[in-house]
C-alpha cells in the first residue's frame, strides 16, 4: 500500500506491494478498496503531485515486483522529481521493483535486506510469428534492465557479470548488492523479509521462502462483515486474473 509522509522540508514515500497497472488499480478504486498490497502509477503520481517537487524525497521499498510498464512509469516519476531522491530497501526489492530502487539519486540497503534480478517474462498466445515478436520484445526489455544495472554498477563489475546475474535469477543480500552496485550498506534491522505467499521466485534463499514454512492454524475462524466479504471476493478475483494473465500480461 502506498503511503507518504510530507513535512515542511522533506517527504517520505512507502511502496509496499506488487506493482500493477492503472487498470488493475482502477478496479480497487471502483470497489472502494484501498489497494493494500498493490501499487500503481496513477496512485504514485497523485502522491508525488501532493508534495513539493523540490523537497528531498526518500522512497522506502518492499515489493515483489510486477508489471514492467507500471514499474518503468513509477521509476521515471521518481527520476523526474527535482529534489534529491533516496531509495531504501525495507525488506526486499524484486524484479521491476529494482528499477524503482535504482531510479533514485542515492540508494541504501540494510545488510539483511535483498535485491532480486531476473529475466522478464510474460504470457502469450498465437502462432510462431506472434511468439517471435514476444521473444524480441522480452529481449529489448532485458537489455533495458541490464543497462540500468550497468549504470549503477561499481567499477570493475563487467557487463557479462550483470548479464549472467539476470540470466540466472540472482538474489543478493544487502552486503552483496553494496559490493556490486553503488549502494550504501546500512546496519541490519530485526525485520526479516518473507514472500507474500502468492509469489514463488526461482532460487529463493532458504529461510525466506514462504512455501518452506509450516502453516499456522488460527485459534479461531475469522469473521467478515458483509462489505469486507465483498471486498475479499473482489481482491481474490483480481489476484486470480493477475495470476492467469488476464490483467497483468507483462511482468518480471
Amino acid at each position: 500500500m502506498l503511503k507518504i509522509k510530507n513535512s515542511a522540508d522533506s517527504a517520505e514515500m512507502y511502496i509496499s506491494g506488487a506493482i500493477v497497472d492503472d487498470e488493475t488499480g482502477g478496479y480497487f478504486e471502483a470497489w472502494g478498496d484501498d489497494g493494500t498490497g498493490y501499487e500503481w502509477p496513477k496512485a504514485v503520481k497523485e502522491q508525488l503531485d501532493a508534495i513539493d517537487d523540490n523537497a528531498p524525497l526518500t522512497v522506502y521499498i518492499n515489493s515483489d515486483g510486477g508489471s514492467v510498464p507500471a514499474g518503468v512509469a513509477i521509476a521515471n516519476m521518481i527520476a523526474r522529481h527535482k529534489g534529491r531522491t533516496t531509495a531504501v530497501v525495507d525488506g526486499w526489492a524484486c524484479s521491476i521493483a529494482t528499477l524503482i530502487f535504482f531510479a533514485a539519486d542515492e540508494r541504501k540497503i540494510p545488510s539483511n535486506a535483498y535485491l532480486m534480478i531476473h529475466k522478464p517474462s510474460t504470457y502469450a498466445a498465437g502462432d510462431a510469428n506472434d511468439f517471435q515478436k514476444v521473444v524480441d520484445a522480452l529481449d529489448v526489455l532485458q537489455e533495458g534492465l541490464e543497462t540500468t544495472y550497468r549504470n549503477a554498477a561499481r567499477e570493475g563489475v563487467t557487463d557479462e557479470q550483470i548479464h549472467q546475474m539476470v540470466e540466472d535469477t540472482t538474489w543478493l543480500t544487502g552486503a552483496d548488492a553494496a559490493e556490486l552496485f553503488n549502494i550504501e550498506l546500512l546496519e541490519a534491522t530485526q525485520t526479516a523479509a518473507c514472500a507474500s505467499g502468492l509469489v514463488k521466485f526461482k532460487n529463493m534463499p532458504k529461510g525466506i521462502n514462504f512455501a518452506d514454512r509450516k502453516p499456522v492454524t488460527p485459534k479461531q475462524e475469522p469473521t467478515l462483515e458483509p462489505q469486507d466479504a465483498d471486498n475479499y471476493k473482489v481482491r481474490a478475483a483480481i489476484q486470480l486474473a493477475i495470476m492467469e494473465g488476464e490483467i497483468l500480461n507483462e511482468e518480471i
